[in-house]
C-alpha cells in the first residue's frame, strides 16, 4: 500500500549507465484489526494483527526506439487469523480475507513477475508523442498524464486515479494487467486506448496468474490542464468489462437465483468523465472536481443500467501555519430497488484500487452515499496529516451493503461480498486519520487509524459488536 517515490533523484541512484537503470522497493507493514462481530456465529474472532513484507526489483533498458522493463515482486503475509471467517458474516476484516483467498493458510508468500513489457516509441515513424506498450504493466484509469503541478496531480492520484481500473500499490499484493496500451500524447491532449486482462492479486499472493476470463477495453481522451481554460482539465472515457469466470455473481437476488458467470456472463459498458479545476483565490487556492459514470449492458441474465457521481470542492490557506486544506466530498452510486424485475441497477466498480477510496474497507463504491469532510494539514515540509469524517448511507435499502476489492482469482470468489440491509439505509459513520512522514526522497513512513460507528445496517448484521477499529503502519524504502 505504500507510495513509491518516483523522483529524479531516486531514479539517479540506480542509474547504471545512460541506457540501464535498476530500481527497487522494500516495504514492511503491520496491521491491527478490531472488526465488527456477528453473533451467534462460528469463527467470529474479530480482533487480530498481521504482518506484511513486500520487495520489488526492476530493470529498465532505454533506447531511442523501444524501452524494456522487467520487475519481480516478493510478497509475504504473516500471522493471518484462522478463525475470523465467520459463519454467518464472512471475513471479519482484510486479514480474514487474505486467509480465505490463500488456501486458508496463516502464512503465505510468493515471488512472481510483477511487470514485463516493451514500450515502442513511434517518433521515428513520424508519429511524435505516440507509443505502444505490450506485455504486463501497471495501469491506472484517470492517470494518463501528469500536469507537473504537484497539488493538481496529488488530487488526481487521490480522488480520480484507479477508481474503476487499478490496484498496483493501493493493496499489498497489487494487481497488474496483461495486454497493450497505445498512447498519443500531445501538448494539448492525451488519447489512450488499452486492451487489458487483470492478473491475480489484491487478496491472493499468487500474482503470476492472469485472469483470462476478464477482458477490458479502455479508452480515454483527456484535454490537458490549461489547454482551453486556465487551471482546468477534462476527460471522457469508455470501458467495456467482460467477465465469464467460474464464479457466482453477487447481487440482491436470492442465492439460488444468481447465475454463475460461466453460464451467464457480465458484459458492461461504462461511459463517463471528469472535470478538475485548481485556481488561485485570495491568499490560497480553490479546487473542484466533478466525476461521473453511466453503465449499461448485461448483468448475467438481467439488463444493467447504473450510475455514479462524485462532487468535490476544497480550499487551502497556503499562507497560514500548517497550510490547512479543507475539502467537502459527496459520492453516490446507484443501487437496485427490485430484485425481481430482471433489471440490475447497482453500479459496479470493476477492478479498482478500492482501498484508496475506503481506507477502512467495510464498504466500497457500490450502492453507497459517502458524504465527508477532509482536512489536510502540513506541520512540516516532510509531514502531512489527513483527517476524514464520513457519513455513510445506502442509496437503496432494498439492495446490499457491498464490500470488496474486485476480482482476485481466476475462479472461486467473485471479488465482492454483500450483506442484507435489514430494511435500513444507515450504514454509520467513520472517523479516520492518517499521517505521512517523508524522511528523504527514498524513505517514508505512514500511520493510519480508523474508527467506525455502525448504524442500523451494521447492527442488523453484527449483533455481537457494531463498532470497529483499524490501525496500520508501514515503512517504505525505494530507489
Amino acid at each position: 500500500m505504500s507510495n513509491v517515490l518516483a523522483t529524479a533523484d531516486t531514479r539517479a541512484m540506480g542509474q547504471v549507465n545512460k541506457h540501464l537503470r535498476i530500481d527497487g522497493e522494500l516495504m514492511g507493514s503491520y496491521e491491527l484489526w478490531d472488526f465488527f462481530r456477528p453473533q451467534p456465529a462460528i469463527n467470529n474472532n474479530n480482533s487480530y494483527d498481521l504482518w506484511v513484507l513486500r520487495a520489488r526489483l526492476g530493470a529498465l533498458l532505454t533506447t531511442s526506439i523501444v524501452d524494456a522493463y522487467a520487475q519481480a515482486q516478493y510478497i509475504g503475509l504473516y500471522d493471518l487469523p484462522n478463525d475470523s471467517v465467520a459463519v454467518p458474516g464472512g471475513p471479519l476484516g482484510l486479514g480474514a480475507g487474505y486467509f480465505h483467498a490463500n488456501h486458508q493458510s496463516t502464512n503465505v508468500h510468493d515471488i512472481f513477475l510483477k511487470q514485463g513489457f516493451l514500450n515502442f516509441k513511434l517518433d521515428a515513424a513520424g508519429l511524435h508523442g505516440a507509443s505502444i506498450k505490450l506485455g504486463r504493466f501497471a495501469f491506472a484509469d484517470g492517470l494518463e498524464y501528469k500536469s507537473g503541478v504537484a497539488k493538481f496531480d496529488a488530487i488526481k492520484h487521490r480522488r480520480i486515479g484507479q477508481r474503476l481500473i487499478g490496484g498496483f500499490n493501493a493493496i499489498y499484493v497489487g494487481r497488474s494487467f496483461d495486454g497493450f496500451s497505445a498512447v498519443y500524447d500531445q501538448p494539448a491532449f492525451n488519447w489512450t486506448i488499452s486492451g487489458l486482462r487483470p492478473t491475480q492479486g489484491a487478496l491472493s499472493v499468487e500474482g503470476q496468474k492472469q485472469i483470462d476470463d476478464i477482458n477490458l477495453i479502455y479508452t480515454a481522451f483527456t484535454v490537458k490542464k490549461d489547454t482551453f481554460i486556465p487551471g482546468v482539465e477534462g476527460r471522457l472515457f469508455y470501458i467495456n468489462y467482460d467477465d465469464d469466470r467460474d464464479t457466482q455473481v453477487v447481487d440482491n437476488r436470492s442465492l439460488d437465483a444468481r447465475p454463475r458467470l460461466s453460464e451467464e456472463k457480465i458484459d458492461l459498458h461504462t461511459v463517463g468523465g471528469h472535470l478538475l479545476s485548481l485556481q488561485q483565490l485570495g491568499s490560497g487556492s480553490i479546487d473542484s472536481l466533478l466525476w461521473g459514470a453511466y453503465q449499461f449492458g448485461r448483468w448475467t441474465n438481467q439488463d444493467h443500467q447504473a450510475w455514479a457521481i462524485s462532487a468535490e470542492v476544497g480550499y487551502q490557506w497556503t499562507h497560514l501555519p500548517y497550510k490547512p486544506w479543507l475539502r467537502a466530498i459527496y459520492y453516490q452510486s446507484s443501487g437496485d430497488g427490485n430484485a425481481g424485475d430482471n433489471k440490475h441497477k447497482t453500479f459496479f466498480s470493476l477492478v479498482p484500487s478500492g482501498r484508496i477510496f475506503a481506507k477502512f474497507p467495510f464498504f466500497d463504491q457500490m450502492n453507497i452515499r459517502d458524504a465527508f469532510l477532509e482536512m489536510i494539514v502540513t506541520p512540516t515540509e516532510k509531514s502531512q496529516v489527513n483527517i476524514n469524517l464520513h457519513h455513510l448511507t445506502l442509496t437503496n435499502a432494498n439492495d446490499l451493503l457491498y464490500r470488496g476489492l474486485g476480482a482476485s482469482t481466476k475462479s472461486g470468489a467473485f471479488g465482492y461480498a454483500g450483506q442484507l440491509s435489514g430494511g435500513s439505509n444507515d450504514v454509520g459513520q467513520l472517523v479516520d486519520i492518517s499521517f505521512l512522514y517523508t524522511f528523504n526522497k527514498q524513505i517514508s513512513m505512514r500511520l493510519y487509524y480508523g474508527r467506525a460507528f455502525g448504524g442500523s445496517v451494521i447492527k442488523n448484521n453484527f449483533k455481537g459488536k457494531n463498532n470497529a477499529n483499524s490501525f496500520w503502519a508501514d515503512f517504505s524504502l525505494s530507489f
